[in-house]
């Protein structure tokens, strides 16, 4: 069994200034990220292969949207820690949102040995979006980050983890091989043997040490705990549905 870590930006400890509000309750600072890379040393850290004999790692490290900060903050630190991670990114965030990374950064990222996978075009929830708008955000996001980094794109994470059944497939139409999606939950080899979405477990700026440990030490009353909370929204997200359910996490993060 893995656990796969869903990070976003990184920022200067006490310094939130190129972190949007809306963002900021998934940013972590740099020393936290740090303690966690520590934690992180007895276990077996590292990337999905295609080879379904191979060992699952214990821990996975992934990165949404494609902030600045995994360049310029956590790249350092996963090469000294001699980590491989996920990068996904949206690519209509880069060359046009202020703090997020450029193509030849995310080339510098695939050169270093990190996997630059899509996170979309644009961020919409695919599972909201017609056929053909979910066509354009699976395979323009391809093809353009394949451009960036001179390699092939086969690994995808959803905006928001929303998709349906038929969003699912189109991706595997579209040539991505490994998908994830936000289900807190661990991946084992089944899952990436039949080419399921990959669960990954959400790190939060409000995520302590201990709820950390308990995390990637896969403790079942947590998962528990944390899978019953998800059940509710997702309750709560068919009922408002997704556009109205996120607007309103975006109202409730911005008066904090």
């Amino acid at each position: 069994m893995s656990v796969v870590l869903m990070y976003h930006a990184l920022y200067p400890d006490g310094d939130l200034s190129q972190i949007d509000v809306e963002d900021q309750p998934y940013a972590v600072s740099e020393s936290t990220f740090k303690q966690h890379l520590d934690m992180l040393k007895p276990f077996k850290v590292g990337v999905f292969s295609d080879d379904s004999s191979e060992e699952l790692p214990e821990i996975v490290i992934t990165f949404d949207d494609g902030h600045i900060s995994n360049y310029e903050l956590a790249l350092p630190l996963l090469q000294q820690a001699g980590y491989r991670a996920y990068f996904f990114v949206t690519t209509h965030f880069i060359n046009s949102r202020e703090y997020f990374c450029r193509p030849e950064q995310l080339k510098a990222l695939a050169e270093a040995g990190m996997v630059v996978g899509s996170h979309g075009v644009s961020h919409e929830f695919l599972a909201d979006l017609p056929a053909d708008a979910v066509e354009h955000e699976l395979a323009h996001s391809r093809s353009t980050l394949g451009s960036w980094i001179q390699q092939d794109i086969q690994s995808l994470s959803f905006p928001g983890g929303r998709y349906t059944p038929a969003v699912m497939q189109q991706a595997k139409a579209t040539g991505y091989r490994q998908i994830f999606d936000s289900t807190f939950d661990t991946v084992s080899v089944t899952d990436l043997a039949e080419h399921k979405p990959l669960a990954r477990v959400a790190i939060r700026r409000s995520t302590s040490a201990d709820e950390f440990q308990r995390m990637i030490s896969r403790d079942v009353s947590l998962y528990r705990k944390v899978q019953r909370s998800q059940w509710i929204k997702q309750t709560l997200k068919r009922t408002l549905g997704n556009r109205l359910y996120h607007g309103l996490y975006k109202s409730l993060t911005a008066h904090r």
